[in-house]
């Protein structure tokens, strides 16, 4: 028989959402009805996951992180002077361009207009809004606490993304001369290297070694160039899918928190970011249990997240919070024993709060040692092999007068 999602009421007013088994429409309303349930939307399973799909997909394509960031802060503001959610919605349209965004606050207004809670409306939209917005606004739900709440958020959601701009700025210097080291081989050994080739025709006999290597290569390159960019070009969309596939991605997470001179920039950014999310969750209400699954998701890192999804089955088997993290790797015994005292004295959102500020503080100071490191090391190598190849090439000139001899 066909299923049926839907959205009721109950006699107290609650709103519930689930799935019903029956032979049509009708029948579904009134199974629905005989359990006390007032029916706001009802349709075919298949029928509304498709359109929750299309949904999401045409609300979480060109979303900015800032556009997510602005209208929870709109909100915060509107509510906290006493606005209504449905009018505080639809006052965040005036503020939105024309776009995905747009079109995602426009659905989640109609939701909520239909009865939905503005925590169902945002789960429509997992893809736009983060797990933690959506469990948090639910949290706040039941204490009334909504305008405090999406505050919290806003500061969270500023911290998460500074802390990314800061990673791609720490990335971008190193790969963008690394790509320039690169590309000046080439072209040192595709168009420069060759006229060389031609002075010192006939003879290779009394040339220094660097400079017949430098030909030999040059040759090479120059002979299969056509071979050389299609090996290229395959083996970087190779890598690509590679690391697209689940495989590739737990290598790429391996390499992160393993890579020299990279993997303790990573351990304390994956740190950060699952420490402020614990933190913020506790302290906004959601239960224990459900800020460590959660936390496992956003943390950006299946390794990292193992910590937090064995934790998990810890506290399951009834062990605190504390207790289910010692021992765990990447996190410092420091950082444990001031989230042990924490909870032993029952602040224990406050206290991961503050571990996660000297943690993005201690990020911040290992960004800027590695920027100083990576900036001479890049200037060295980029120097050695320019160097390399140009005295190579002009050794022979250096021994002009036995070269000509011959």
């Amino acid at each position: 028989m066909p299923k049926f999602n839907y959205m009721a009421r109950d006699n107290a007013g609650a709103s519930a959402e689930g799935v019903v088994v029956a032979r049509s429409e009708i029948d579904a309303r009134q199974i629905l009805r005989s359990e006390g349930k007032f029916v706001i939307r009802i349709g075919e399973a298949a029928d509304d996951e498709q359109g929750a799909a299309v949904v999401v997909r045409t609300g979480s394509r060109r979303v900015k992180p800032d556009d997510v960031i602005f209208f929870c802060s709109q909100l915060a503001g509107m509510i906290d002077t006493g606005v209504p959610i449905a009018e505080a919605l639809e006052a965040t349209i005036d503020g939105s361009p024309q776009g995905a965004f747009r079109r995602t606050v426009e659905d989640i207004i109609a939701r909520v207009q239909e009865g939905s809670e503005f925590s169902v409306a945002l789960k429509a939209h997992p893809k736009v809004f983060p797990p933690l917005l959506i469990h948090m606004v639910r949290a706040s739900e039941a204490t009334g606490a909504l305008g405090p709440m999406l505050k919290r958020v806003t500061h969270y959601l500023i911290t998460q993304r500074d802390l990314k701009k800061k990673i791609k700025g720490a990335l971008t210097y190193p790969c963008c001369m690394l790509v320039f080291a690169v590309g000046s081989t080439i072209f040192l050994l595709t168009y420069v290297l060759p006229q060389f080739t031609q002075i010192y025709a006939g003879k290779a006999a009394v040339l220094p070694l660097p400079t017949l290597v430098l030909m030999t290569a040059s040759d090479w390159a120059t002979s299969n160039l056509l071979m050389l960019s299609g090996g290229t070009l395959a083996a970087v969309a190779g890598l690509y899918f590679y690391f697209r596939s689940e495989g590739g991605q737990r290598t790429a997470d391996w390499l992160r928190l393993n890579m020299p001179v990279f993997s303790k920039m990573f351990q304390q950014a994956y740190l950060a970011r699952a420490l402020r999310t614990l933190g913020t969750m506790i302290v906004s209400g959601v239960s224990v249990l459900e800020a460590v699954l959660i936390t496992r998701d956003v943390v950006g890192n299946r390794l990292f997240g193992q910590i937090f999804e064995e934790a998990h089955a810890k506290l399951q088997r009834g062990e605190q919070l504390a207790q289910a993290l010692n021992g765990a790797p990447y996190i410092p015994r420091p950082v444990w024993q001031m989230l042990h005292a924490g909870e032993r004295t029952g602040q224990l959102g406050e206290s991961m709060g503050k571990v996660a500020d000297i943690a993005e503080s201690d990020l911040e100071t290992t960004i800027k040692t590695m920027t100083q490191f990576i900036e001479p090391a890049m200037i060295v190598i980029m120097g050695s092999i320019i160097g390399g190849v140009a005295t190579a090439m002009l050794l022979p000139i250096f021994q002009i007068s036995k070269v000509m001899a011959q």
